[in-house]
């Protein structure tokens, strides 16, 4: 199953991106099947991220994006400037005000929004910090991610970021050093200060658990997703992922 028909897409969209593990991959692939519904699609953060390779990337100030973005084509990336650290501006951008997305949603422009919300370091798997994730009021739809490659490992850097408030969350049971369970993911996108952490009252929530490239990770990865499907009533959905091999497996409540 293509994983915009999984998530249940609209023809307009504001889909935010929060967690680890597969964020950037994840809407790489939305902006190609947004291409094929022949929709216009932005892609974008509110937070750093290195702009996408293979979409053109516009530089605006905030107060002439919709001028700056009316003549172009889709897809396009854009962000406000680079970062300032020397040895990062040619590697990394920084986004928008919540409120800049919000408003440029609202005036159609484009269909789809992808909107990379928060930072993980390049981790499994994470805890938002005290300032995150920055999600924009007009988003329709949040995907809250994990690696299941986390499972099994110590949550510990180099796998967790921030493994202090992941063992903080209520209901995780699983200390700083202890082994990540299938449980102790899906309790974090299941939790108010996880995966659910900042989420706007009317927008839909989908965990996914990526990276299952093979049986045994696609069936720890269903362990995570029924954890957290069955620990909060916002959750009707989630998905099992592998992009690598092309897997996509919906689970419903």
């Amino acid at each position: 199953m293509d994983v915009a028909e999984a998530l249940g897409l609209g023809d307009s969209e504001l889909v935010a991106f929060v967690g680890a593990g597969g964020k950037k991959t994840t809407m790489g692939h939305l902006v190609e099947a947004g291409e094929e519904r022949g929709l216009s699609v932005g892609y974008t953060t509110t937070t750093h991220t290195p702009p996408p390779d293979s979409i053109p990337l516009v530089l605006s100030a905030p107060g002439g994006l919709v001028a700056r973005l009316a003549d172009r084509s889709s897809p396009v990336a854009f962000a406000s400037d680079r970062v300032s650290d020397p040895e990062r501006v040619m590697e990394k951008v920084r986004g928008f005000e919540p409120e800049v997305l919000s408003d440029l949603f609202e005036s159609s422009r484009p269909d789809w929004l992808l909107v990379k919300a928060d930072g993980a370091r390049r981790r499994e798997f994470k805890a938002p910090g005290a300032g995150e994730p920055v999600v924009p009021s007009a988003t329709t739809h949040v995907v809250a991610l994990a690696s299941v490659r986390a499972v099994g490992q110590p949550l510990d850097a180099p796998v967790a970021h921030r493994p202090e408030r992941i063992a903080a969350i209520p209901g995780v049971e699983t200390g700083v050093g202890e082994t990540i369970t299938a449980e102790t993911v899906g309790r974090v996108l299941a939790s108010p200060g996880g995966g659910l952490k900042n989420v706007p009252r009317g927008a839909r929530v989908t965990p996914v658990i990526n990276k299952a490239d093979t049986p045994e990770l696609r069936d720890r990865a269903g362990e995570a997703i029924e954890e957290a499907l069955g620990r909060s009533e916002r959750l009707d959905r989630g998905l099992v992922t592998s992009f690598e091999t092309g897997y996509c497996d919906l689970r419903t409540r």
